[in-house]
């Protein structure tokens, strides 16, 4: 998919899913689109590393951004799952969140296991 198309399906969806989730008290976190989470941390453009290509999207609590990694995403389904679980993130309760990580894996977690249930609402904001 190309960045345009990833920014289409943001602009129709995300508005949706913030109501039909809610928000928390810091204010609706922004969406930034990127082409790779280590040129996004490095700054360097052409960087790249071991989860290039499986890391579809990030939500970062001290910028309040969700990253979309627009080279991953495959269709209008990947993108909508992406927006929803990082949005839960931005909801849950950042200080479980960082304790959790070190109690449980990532598919024990229950902050992960929460925003991959959310996921499968990902039809109810297709366009």
């Amino acid at each position: 998919m190309d960045k345009s198309k990833i920014q289409n399906i943001i602009d129709y969806a995300y508005p949706k899913i913030q109501n039909y989730f809610g928000k928390n008290n810091k204010s609706i976190p922004t969406v930034e689109l990127h082409k790779d989470i280590y040129a996004r941390l490095s700054g360097d453009e052409e960087a790249e590393g071991e989860h290039s290509s499986t890391s579809k999207a990030e939500y970062d609590y001290e910028t309040n951004i969700i990253y979309v990694y627009y080279p991953n995403m495959k269709n209008e389904e990947d993108v909508l799952r992406s927006i929803i679980h990082e949005y839960t993130h931005y909801r849950q309760d950042h200080k479980l969140f960082k304790q959790y990580r070190q109690m449980y894996s990532y598919d024990e977690n229950p902050i992960e296991i929460e925003a991959h249930k959310n996921e499968e609402d990902w039809q109810l904001f297709t366009n």
